[in-house]
């Protein structure tokens, strides 16, 4: 794959609702100057810095129908890494936005043509076509949500926060970055025939003078998300060990106590938290079949709740140990207890 992590800023007269483009679009996809630096060759990891500058429309002009006529320098840094041991290119991109009413995304080439998408949500993976349903006053717009991840065909992009997406043209994912707007709502919107709100503005939105931060992971699996473990390697790719250097004198650490880990493939945790004499636990089955799940810690009972905390029932664990069926895109909330 070549051409992964290209940028394009196109102009958004849209508000917090639904992205719009002016009519005579400007896109911006090619740097005025690159930067290429190798930070790092270690026998671990490898990094590269690409500093890229665009000139970019500051906003829209006095109809938005149009870019502005002036100029800004936009300078954006992206932060490539390889690990050993790691099949996952890590993509951090970052800038400082001095722009109004634009969206950057950044793009992704497919190796092949594809015909859907999929991307995790709330407790589920949904599944997308790449055309839109329109309908209610509202035009189609073929841009989706995800939080986790998304995956279209043998490529599959972590992301550290929700964001969305779109497959272009079926050979091209395009990953929104930032979207810049300044209203809620606007009253005259080339995509929708009535309001979806009042038009208050929002200076903020536009995050003016904000450092913008998003991190990726590619992973290539032809057999698509459920193959390259995305369910767990989002979570571990959100979730990093923050990692600092020490002052101390060299001493041994002291011993840390055990706490609760979670296997199982197509297994999500969405929640840990202590509750009364316990450690509550919620578990969700992210697959379009039955999944094992294992849950191992400090723990000599297990009790099964609602999602109001009221009791199923409850057992013994096994040398704080406690395996458990899930069936497809079940939620099943629990409760581990040391009983003495």
């Amino acid at each position: 794959m070549s051409g992964i992590g290209r940028l394009v800023d196109g102009g958004d007269r849209g508000d917090s609702y639904n992205y719009a483009p002016p009519a005579e679009d400007e896109f911006v996809d090619r740097p005025s100057a690159v930067a290429v630096e190798v930070v790092e060759t270690g026998p671990v990891r490898w990094v590269v810095r690409v500093t890229r500058d665009y000139t970019v429309p500051q906003g829209l002009s006095d109809t938005p129908d149009r870019r502005s006529a002036a100029r800004s320098e936009l300078c954006v840094e992206t932060i490539g890494e390889l690990r050993r041991g790691e099949d996952m290119l890590r993509l951090s991109v970052s800038f400082v936005n001095g722009m109004r009413d634009h969206r950057l995304r950044m793009h992704i080439p497919l190796p092949h043509r594809v015909d859907e998408s999929a991307s995790e949500s709330q407790f589920a993976v949904v599944r997308r076509p790449l055309t839109a349903e329109g309908g209610w006053g509202e035009h189609p717009i073929p841009t989706y949500p995800a939080y986790g991840f998304v995956s279209a065909g043998p490529v599959t992009v972590l992301l550290d926060h929700a964001t969305e997406y779109e497959v272009v043209d079926s050979e091209e994912l395009a990953i929104t970055v930032l979207r810049a707007v300044g209203s809620i709502s606007r009253n005259v919107h080339p995509y929708r025939d009535e309001p979806a709100a009042s038009e208050i503005p929002v200076p903020g939105a536009q995050s003016l003078g904000e450092t913008i931060t998003a991190r990726f992971g590619v992973v290539l699996s032809p057999q698509g998300w459920e193959r390259a473990e995305a369910v767990r390697r989002s979570e571990h790719f959100r979730g990093e060990a923050l990692v600092v250097r020490g002052t101390g004198s060299g001493a041994e650490l002291p011993t840390l106590p055990r706490g609760v880990q979670v296997d199982g493939t197509g297994v999500a945790v969405s929640a840990i938290r202590p509750t009364g004499g316990g450690t509550e636990v919620r578990l969700v089955a992210m697959s379009d079949n039955p999944v094992v799940a294992t849950v191992s810690g400090p723990f000599t009972e297990v009790e099964t709740i609602d999602l109001l905390g009221g009791p199923l029932g409850s057992e013994p664990a096994t040398a704080g140990r406690h395996e458990m069926r899930l069936a497809p895109w079940e939620i099943r909330s629990i409760v581990l207890r040391s009983v003495t």
